[in-house]
């Protein structure tokens, strides 16, 4: 994970910011994974089921425009957490 990050942000000449938690302003090209991890702390996915198990909703915690930044420079589709979430209005 940090391979593939620190290479993408170096591709981009880019730094990636708010994984400092003593300054949320600063940016990184070299960000860790414990501090990517960290990022993605409060990111929660409710799964709601019916009383027979059969699942009728999940919402996901929307994601900051850095954890969205993270995802896409991971290689995974910017569509990952749409994908993650549906509602079932059928009883």
């Amino acid at each position: 994970m940090e391979f593939t990050l620190r290479r993408s942000l170096q591709r981009g000449q880019a730094k990636l910011p708010g994984l400092h938690p003593e300054n949320r302003n600063q940016g990184t090209d070299k960000p860790t994974a414990e501090r990517v991890l960290k990022a993605f702390s409060k990111v929660s996915l409710t799964i709601i089921k019916h009383r027979v198990g059969r699942e009728i909703g999940r919402w996901l915690t929307p994601l900051s425009s850095v954890q969205q930044d993270i995802v896409q420079r991971l290689g995974f589709d910017a569509s990952l957490s749409s994908q993650l979430e549906f509602q079932n209005t059928a009883n």
